[in-house]
């Protein structure tokens, strides 16, 4: 695989680590590089390593937010009626299953749903709400 082919570690500073995998050149020449990404990636496929990861955060993160213009400021509100979220029990049930669940904390309501159900949707708060939502709908009818 040529280099154009190969994704590399985005932390400038990954050849600091001098492990004996970064080695390249020819005798009298040597030097450390950056690792490729393998198999095991960080930040969305963009580091090698966690500690690349968190150098890389702990140095840029700041101006990424503040350049990018999504720097929260204020605090998020998440509203009572949308507070959804899927969870499960750790105790075994009769049939040696688990009992899964769509829950509102907020409002004390807790809706069993199936593994299937369970397993079919995110955990983003709008997947597990519009399911919630579904099976509201039916319960009422």
């Amino acid at each position: 695989m040529s280099d154009d082919n190969k994704k590399w570690c985005q932390n400038p500073r990954c050849p600091e680590k001098k492990t004996s995998s970064q080695i390249r050149g020819t005798k009298g020449q040597k030097f450390y590089q950056s690792n490729t990404i393998g198999g095991y990636s960080y930040g969305n496929g963009n580091f090698c390593t966690l500690g690349c990861y968190n150098d890389w955060s702990d140095t840029y993160i700041d101006r990424a937010i503040d350049t990018l213009g999504i720097r929260i400021v204020e605090p998020v509100k998440l509203p009572m009626e949308n507070s959804w979220g899927k969870d499960y029990s750790w105790r075994h049930t009769r049939d040696g299953g688990r009992e899964h669940y769509l829950e509102n904390k907020l409002r004390g309501i807790r809706i069993p749903i199936t593994k299937h159900q369970y397993n079919s949707i995110g955990w983003s708060n709008s997947e597990c709400m519009a399911l919630a939502s579904t099976l509201q709908s039916k319960q009422s009818a």
